[in-house]
């Protein structure tokens, strides 16, 4: 258990497991909008693409070389460069760290559903299209807003003088606050409503949580899984 928990909330093996969900959503984007001039995307895909289209990569290639380089700085941390350690994937705990996510994705709906009052009759139905949208979001929301933002933060919890866990939960916090916050910004962003504000930070915390506790790989699965569990439940 100890090994599997080790290996799976690695960096390379969380890189290496969302890739799938990246390739599905970004075909399933390219057959919906095919034809038009106009796209509807993850808000936070969005982001990451200006910012490559900015240096010259602009389309698909710009998700190829993004993870191309998180490959390759995530392969690089786990030592792929030295003869003794190269890159070990265990395949055979993917089906493990799936399960796992399911049962975190189902306590966070549990959690939003009751505060937000979302409880329904289940819709039973999911379009190809749907799917790679919760991929989607799970993907590029998680390396936004945990990869890259709560990382970052962790990193100068770190370095700054202080009770380094009271820093820490500091940054958990902001990080989930600004996770909240980003739902309501844009043409596409819901209205204000202090409840639905709170229990997406509420959302922000366990998914950091999850992230800090057990790595990129079972904190992306757990968003895109809760996803597709507000569509289906």
């Amino acid at each position: 258990m100890k090994r599997y928990a080790e290996h799976t909330s690695s960096l390379l093996y969380g890189v290496v497991t969302i890739i799938p969900l990246a390739i599905y959503y970004e075909i399933s984007m390219f057959l919906v909008h095919r034809g038009m001039t106009a796209e509807v995307r993850n808000a936070a895909d969005v982001m990451f693409k200006r910012l490559f289209a900015s240096i010259g990569f602009d389309g698909p290639i710009a998700g190829v070389i993004m993870f191309a380089i998180l490959f390759i700085i995530s392969a690089i941390k786990q030592g792929a460069h030295k003869e003794k350690t190269g890159i070990t994937i265990h395949w055979h705990y993917y089906p493990v760290m799936l399960a796992e996510s399911a049962l975190y994705a189902m306590l966070l709906f549990a959690m939003m559903a009751l505060s937000m009052n979302m409880m329904s009759l289940p819709a039973m139905a999911l379009s190809p299209v749907d799917i790679g949208y919760c991929l989607g979001a799970g993907v590029y929301e998680e390396l936004l807003f945990r990869a890259l933002l709560l990382q970052g933060l962790l990193f100068l919890a770190g370095k700054l003088p202080g009770k380094t866990p009271l820093l820490k939960t500091a940054a958990l916090l902001a990080s989930a606050l600004l996770f909240a916050g980003a739902h309501y910004i844009g043409a596409a962003g819901d209205d204000f409503a202090w409840l639905t504000f709170l229990t997406r930070t509420l959302g922000g915390v366990l998914l950091g949580l999850v992230y800090m506790l057990r790595g990129l790989g079972p904190a992306v699965y757990t968003h895109a899984i809760y996803d597709v569990y507000t569509i289906l439940l």
